[in-house]
């Protein structure tokens, strides 16, 4: 029965030893990333430029139950920038760290799903689309001082709708009706409503 016990210890145990260093509330993030020209036993991380190759082997072990043979490590340097949108001083942006861990056991990723529906693709690419259009209309006003017209921007369908529901209340095709009592005064006001 003790050789029992001593072999299930013996198999819950990495074959390396564990680290000392007691992490409460960690505040740093790590990045799993996909390659799909990576082998399968490979595994990619973004890690912040604190952390150790003993980190991440320890990470992945305490908190996933994943062992490492070797672990990988490198940090890209970035181009030289300008700060204040190109007019003010050269600095160069803080590295990135990727770590790379080979594992005992593959892992696959999931195949993308076909149909996105059910996460709101069409939502997420109107949003990501506004948010370009917006990125790119602030940028050409802060680093060409061009102000952009809205009546240059192409006519959306909302503004067109609108356009043509005007037309109709300005024809008279259509009645504004409200459900609002107004007062008296402004009965009066223009013409609408006469005693």
């Amino acid at each position: 029965m003790a050789e029992t016990a001593v072999g299930n210890l013996a198999r819950r145990l990495p074959n390396f030893r564990l680290g000392k260093k007691k992490v409460f509330l960690p505040s740093h993030v790590i990045t799993f990333l996909r390659r799909d020209n990576q082998p399968p036993n490979w595994a990619h991380f973004e890690v912040p430029l604190t952390f150790t190759k003993f980190d991440l082997r320890d990470y992945l072990w305490n908190l996933y139950g994943v062992e490492t043979t070797k672990v990988r490590s490198a940090v890209q340097q970035h181009k030289v920038e300008r700060r204040q949108g190109g007019r003010g001083a050269l600095y160069r942006p803080p590295p990135t760290k990727y770590m790379t861990a080979e594992l005992t056991r593959p892992f696959v990723w999931p195949e993308v799903p076909a149909d996105l529906q059910p996460w709101n693709k069409d939502l997420w690419d109107a949003r990501e689309k506004s948010g370009n259009l917006a990125s790119k209309t602030q940028r050409a006003r802060h680093e060409e001082g061009n102000i952009g017209s809205p009546s240059k921007d192409p006519i959306t369908f909302d503004r067109r709708e609108l356009r043509q529901r005007a037309q109709k209340y300005l024809n008279g095709q259509l009645t504004w009706e409200t459900d609002a009592k107004l007062d008296e005064k402004w009965r009066t006001q223009g013409g609408a409503e006469k005693k």
